[in-house]
């Protein structure tokens, strides 16, 4: 008898489940976009998005403004976005990759320090400790933004004050970077 596949309510269950590499762009976006607005959820805006521009790697060349346009996109979820692909920027300086097509990447947070970007991510605050605070103990735990990529969940969770929505969050946005490191190398 074949074993059938759980429906998932929100992707960010099916992260946890089955890994990042398991979502489709929709599903990443919607992780990264975290919530909609009266009526339409953070994966309809998703949807709308990627209607607009295709997949993941169609939002290369794409600035804050182009997104903008997507109702329900405003500037933090934008960030959030702009997270991943400003992520994909310090981990080739970071490992001195030279890839030429690097500069089709326009969805950037370049006035952040790594610790900044991370706590774009993270959003708000956890008891005493701030999202910078999170963002801070993360990376010193890992090293820097390279250091998370292939992390277990479970080791980010135990940062105290993460939880599995910000883990999930930050394992989305790795997976965005993943992707976008192989649209820019098959260009």
């Amino acid at each position: 008898m074949e074993e059938s596949r759980p429906e998932w309510d929100h992707p960010g269950g099916k992260l946890i489940e089955l890994g990042p590499m398991s979502l489709k762009d929709e599903e990443l976006l919607a992780i990264l976009i975290g919530s909609g607005y009266k009526g339409v959820s953070a994966q309809a805006i998703a949807k709308a998005l990627l209607f607009k521009y295709y997949s993941i790697a169609g939002l290369l060349g794409k600035t804050s403004s182009d997104l903008s346009i997507i109702k329900g996109l405003k500037n933090g979820k934008i960030a959030r976005i702009a997270a991943s692909f400003e992520m994909v920027k310090r981990v080739f300086d970071k490992n001195k990759w030279e890839i030429p097509n690097r500069r089709l990447i326009k969805l950037e947070l370049p006035e952040l320090s790594d610790v900044d970007v991370i706590a774009v991510l993270i959003g708000g605050r956890h008891k005493k400790k701030t999202a910078k605070d999170l963002s801070k103990e993360l990376l010193d735990k890992f090293g820097s933004i390279s250091g998370l990529m292939g992390q277990k969940l479970y080791k980010m969770a135990m940062i105290d004050g993460l939880g599995d929505v910000r883990v999930v969050r930050i394992a989305a946005a790795l997976e965005v970077a993943r992707r976008i490191v192989r649209a820019l190398e098959r260009e």
